[in-house]
């Protein structure tokens, strides 16, 4: 293939001067230097206390007693570190729940039995496990005392009980110590193939039907340049990527000191090396099939404004392979759906990377789906070879993207 590495070379120097391209990545990584940053802008604005009234401190919580025969004196006993900000009606409890006074209000109907009053609940709220334990303490200790027996000495009893857990023998995959880390790189993959995959079809797409294509092909050959720009566009891609990582290293470095300890244990995992590498084997591979995918789509339209629709089968596909690989990572085995999709080619980019991260895998089983994966990136470049040919000689087909392809390839074989 004359030319390639000069189709290559000017290819690649166009994306990475166009102004979308240089905006795009600086303004990227301004987010993460900015995201990176915050911790260290509070501490520096943490110091001021303002002393203001309103301001909601944490452990305040407001309480309406309904229940008259209840002492709530027993109750803030089993609270140490909260509180209670007693109210007379049930209207000023939610006043000061509503101006941020107290944390949370509680409508206590009973001894047994309470509403909580907050202004905004979260997805994954996790409750009111504070004052269900409260509650149920201050409730065995009346039982016991109308038992007629000694409350203080079966506490002790009871306190001096300790159960402790050492770190669990793990035979297979600790998920939690990966979760993360592959939640981002599939999030990454995710983005990058869906941007530069409908960019580059909607390059080659373009040249077509602005007639640069019959040009180019004047001086180059058609291998040469199909090949070029798809590899010109994977590369930006992987350059801008680079740059976020960089972009987010160099923000945690200036600013982990600022970290609480919580995000410096999560940022401090033991990430399995072995994992990485099937991570950047498998999605680098998917990442170029579906480039040449998107970009013998390209090469079949004759207007830009039909490579949206035309792409839509391959963009389910992606989103195919982000969504099961999102619904697996959180599982702890192997369904069906995960073991079929890892070797499907067109799924296997992802998930086989999250099979791996949550299962124990054989080795075989790796390298036999990504048998699969990589014969299946060689048909589709050499297809996308033989469509971008057809299309350099063919204006105005009309029929389905699946039709113009079997059109393309079976005209191609028979020359």
């Amino acid at each position: 293939m004359r030319n390639l590495k000069t189709v290559y070379l000017f290819e690649l120097g166009s994306l990475l001067k166009k102004k979308a391209y240089i905006v795009t990545t600086v303004i990227i990584c301004a987010l993460i230097l900015v995201v990176t940053t915050i911790p260290t802008i509070q501490s520096m604005m943490g110091g001021a206390d303002t002393g203001e009234e309103g301001i909601m401190e944490d452990g305040t919580f407001g309480i309406y007693n309904e229940a008259e025969e209840f002492n709530l004196s027993l109750l803030e006993e089993k609270l140490p570190g909260v509180t209670l900000l007693p109210y007379d009606s049930e209207e000023e409890l939610k006043e000061a729940v509503l101006d941020e006074t107290v944390s949370t209000g509680y409508i206590l109907k009973s001894a047994t039995e309470y509403v909580s009053v907050v202004n905004n609940v979260a997805m994954y709220s996790g409750g009111d496990f504070l004052m269900d334990s409260a509650l149920r303490l201050v409730n065995e200790d009346l039982a016991l005392q109308e038992g007629g027996h000694d409350v203080e000495a079966i506490r002790n009893i009871m306190s001096g009980i300790t159960i402790s857990q050492e770190e669990p023998i793990v035979l297979g995959k600790d998920v939690k110590n990966n979760y993360w880390v592959v939640y981002i790189l599939i999030m990454l993959t995710f983005m990058m193939i869906m941007f530069y995959g409908n960019n580059v079809a909607t390059y080659v797409a373009r040249e077509k039907s602005d007639r640069t294509m019959e040009i180019l092909i004047t001086s180059s050959d058609s291998n040469s340049l199909i090949i070029g720009k798809v590899l010109a566009s994977g590369t930006a891609g992987i350059i801008q990527a680079l740059f976020m990582g960089v972009t987010l290293f160099v923000g945690y470095r200036l600013n982990y000191r600022s970290y609480d300890e919580e995000i410096l244990d999560f940022l401090n995992m033991n990430v399995d090396p072995k994992l990485l590498l099937v991570y950047f084997i498998f999605a680098f591979t998917g990442y170029f099939l579906f480039l040449f995918v998107y970009a013998g789509i390209g090469a079949l339209m004759t207007k830009v404004e039909d490579v949206p629709s035309a792409t839509t089968l391959v963009t389910m596909f992606v989103m195919a392979a982000y969504f099961i690989a999102m619904f697996s990572l959180g599982l702890s085995n192997e369904s069906i759906i995960l073991k079929i999709a890892s070797y499907f080619p067109f799924t296997s980019f992802m998930v086989m990377f999250v099979r791996y991260a949550i299962t124990s895998v054989s080795m075989f089983t790796v390298v036999l789906s990504y048998g699969i994966l990589l014969l299946t990136a060689v048909f589709t470049a050499f297809a996308s070879v033989k469509i971008y040919r057809f299309g350099t000689l063919n204006y105005g087909n009309a029929g389905s993207v699946l039709k113009l392809i079997k059109t393309a390839l079976k005209d191609d074989n028979g020359r």
